[in-house]
């Protein structure tokens, strides 16, 4: 289960897959710790191991394999679901927006080439990927969103580049 990912993860099993290669089995067994237990039947010492098996079952291709489980984003995607249907849109997009902020920062993304021509040939990848994400008929919605951010992430790049080049607020 501690196979490296290919891309980013689109589906929820991929994302828990993707966290055990990257974070390690020890780091989500602390992170999960209050998951229940078993103790052990001499010294009531809890084990580990079916925290980790659990966690294998979030992390588990669902068409593959008949021991996965729904795994807490899956439970997290359905309780946002749920509240979307009574109209509860406020609290749900409150939730998200707070998750945003920790993985994208309210700073614009860090420019990975020197100059703004460096920067614009650096779009075109990403802009074609999504012309043909856009295209492909059995795209699912993740793909497209996936692509889409990724060509506003490398054109966020170069606002952030001209802004710094010219000393303009906002050049972070």
């Amino acid at each position: 289960m501690n196979r490296k990912p290919t891309g980013p993860p689109l589906e929820t099993w991929q994302f828990y897959s993707a966290a055990i290669y990257h974070l390690g089995m020890s780091t989500l067994n602390k992170l999960y710790s209050g998951l229940k237990s078993k103790a052990c039947p001499k010294c009531g010492a809890l084990l580990e191991e079916s925290r980790e098996r659990q966690i294998h079952r979030w992390a588990s291709d669902p068409a593959t394999t008949a021991s996965n489980q729904r795994n807490p984003v899956d439970r997290y995607e359905a309780l946002l679901r749920r509240l979307m249907a009574i109209g509860a849109v406020d609290v749900a997009q409150a939730v998200v927006a707070r998750q945003v902020r920790i993985v994208r920062p309210h700073d614009m993304p860090d420019p990975g080439r020197d100059t703004i021509a460096e920067e614009c040939l650096d779009d075109l990848e990403a802009i074609v990927d999504y012309h043909r994400v856009l295209r492909d008929p059995d795209a699912s919605p993740e793909e497209v969103d996936t692509a889409m951010e990724t060509a506003i992430r490398e054109l966020q790049q170069n606002r952030t580049l001209k802004y710094r080049n010219e000393g303009w607020a906002g050049g972070v």
